[in-house]
């Protein structure tokens, strides 16, 4: 089974490259908005829209007309993607239970966003490739690139992106997925919350570094003096670049750590049981603290590099109570998210409430995994002599309601 996912990339262009990318950037929003006009006034006319076989034929119309010259300096099979990312949008926006919007057009170039801009190529005919040390991109010529990792297998697409100031480049390659791990030896479940970032049911747990809130000093001083600069003069646009680099990099420090996190929890669990957040709804009451958490960001990493390793990856359901359940006797309780310790009312013992969540959402992952015949419990080959006997499981091969296999 393979799987694509996207490398993202430096890129070290010339001031001559930049400005050519910058120009493919520019045209690539002119046609959006321009295609996406069109389909507009289509609809008022006769209550239809253009796909992409019309919106290509439209391309290659207005490519004879004077004041759509510019369309001849764009690579061609960018312009095309445009057109197959327009129609995606409106696909998405006009089926039933999806939540995209009705697609929206793209502001004029400004100053403020540039980190906005990108465009998209498709690699025909090898036209996209990396030699010594630059890749090839097509009408733009070799452009430098920062290559940290080998190529997983060859280029489809590749996507240029100014962002917070450099330029970066993502490849999309296919790679091929590891085999389902037949014996499931390791069930652990996750925890999300506020002071630890994760929190395991066997007891690992990573304490939240709380990247935005270290750098929250630094960027009031910017802030400060971005106000007092006047807008639109060089000290006001040398400002703004410097706050710009800062909230680059802090969305590149977030993005490593839930890499590096999400990185562990795939290699070290057979099975990885996580709660399903409502994060948009936890954002209403604090969103600060949700986005430097990245709660997100982190199920989703964990959720394609479980597949990638052979994992088994499950999700609870979003209002199963999980916080607040004793480990020992199951017992609920009810308290404010400022208590972390507890002592049980019923068993009285004293746990942490993070890890007895944990175990919480482990149990009920178990459950529903076995209720629905995805795994089932196989007796290990060597049982070592203790009170409390190894978990192990297989994939099932039985149907649903189905009978199990259950070790003693």
């Amino acid at each position: 089974m393979k799987k694509t996912l996207r490398y993202n990339f430096r890129l070290k262009p010339t001031a001559e490259q930049e400005a050519k990318l910058v120009e493919f950037c520019s045209y690539a929003r002119g046609l959006w908005n321009l295609l996406l006009s069109e389909n507009m006034r289509r609809y008022r006319y006769d209550k239809t829209f253009l796909f992409y076989n019309e919106m290509a034929g439209l391309i290659r119309d207005l490519k004879k007309f004077e004041e759509f010259s510019w369309l001849k300096a764009f690579d061609s099979a960018a312009s095309q993607q445009v057109a197959r990312d327009l129609e995606t949008a409106l696909k998405n926006s006009l089926t039933k239970g999806r939540v995209q919007q009705f697609p929206t057009f793209k502001v004029s170039f400004k100053q403020k966003k540039l980190h906005d801009d990108s465009f998209r190529c498709v690699n025909n005919s090898n036209c996209i490739r990396i030699e010594k040390g630059a890749i090839s991109i097509p009408k733009i010529g070799k452009i430098p690139i920062i290559l940290h990792r080998k190529l997983a297998s060859k280029i489809k697409t590749a996507t240029v992106q100014m962002c917070h100031g450099k330029w970066d480049i993502s490849l999309t390659q296919e790679v091929e997925c590891k085999s389902a791990k037949q014996v499931l030896s390791t069930l652990v479940g996750y925890d999300i919350n506020s002071q630890h970032t994760v929190v395991g049911s066997n007891g690992w747990y990573v304490k939240n570094p709380k990247v935005f809130k270290k750098a929250s000093t630094k960027l009031k001083q910017i802030q400060v003096q971005l106000s007092r600069r006047k807008k639109g003069s060089n000290r006001w646009h040398k400002t703004k670049t410097r706050l710009n680099k800062l909230h680059g990099k802090i969305s590149r420090q977030r993005l490593a750590f839930a890499h590096e996190v999400s990185c562990s929890i795939a290699k070290t669990s057979d099975i990885i049981v996580f709660e399903d957040l409502n994060v948009k709804g936890m954002q209403q009451f604090n969103g600060q603290m949700v986005n430097d958490n990245v709660m997100g960001v982190i199920t989703e990493l964990t959720k394609y590099k479980a597949e990638l390793n052979g994992s088994v990856y499950h999700e609870i359901g979003r209002y199963v109570k999980s916080s607040g359940i004793c480990c020992e006797c199951q017992h609920e309780h009810k308290f404010d998210l400022s208590v972390r310790e507890f002592a049980c009312e019923n068993c009285k013992v004293v746990q942490c409430r993070d890890l007895a969540a944990a175990k919480s959402v482990a149990d009920t992952g178990e459950k529903d995994l076995m209720a629905t015949g995805i795994v089932a419990r196989a007796l290990p080959k060597f049982q070592k002599k203790s009170p409390s006997k190894t978990k192990v499981f297989e994939q099932s091969k039985f149907g649903v309601g189905t009978e199990k296999k259950e070790a003693a």
